[in-house]
């Protein structure tokens, strides 16, 4: 079993139309990179998980190992921008 040392979770809104969209693709790349965990959180539904997370606008991604911050901040939403970084985050 492959050892999930990455988190990569994308912070949006259930009501953001340009989440509902990117959330299938988002998701997909985790076959793409099976050393992270892929966790959508919505900002209501799981406001305990986001707790006090800077989102200024949608998607927000996040990428740690362990507890250590690699990345936070917006993404454009096309899958291929999150591809290129996740490449040099785990990968590189």
């Amino acid at each position: 079993m492959t050892s999930r040392e990455f988190t990569v979770s994308c912070l949006c809104a259930e009501w953001c139309g340009v989440c509902r969209d990117y959330r299938a693709g988002f998701l997909a790349l985790g076959a793409r990179f099976p050393r992270a965990r892929f966790e959508w959180l919505d900002l209501e539904d799981d406001a305990e998980a986001v707790e006090d997370a800077d989102v200024e606008n949608f998607p927000t991604i996040s990428v740690k190992r362990g507890e250590a911050v690699l990345f936070h901040g917006v993404m454009p939403p096309q899958h291929e921008h999150l591809a290129r970084l996740l490449e040099k985050l785990i990968n590189g």
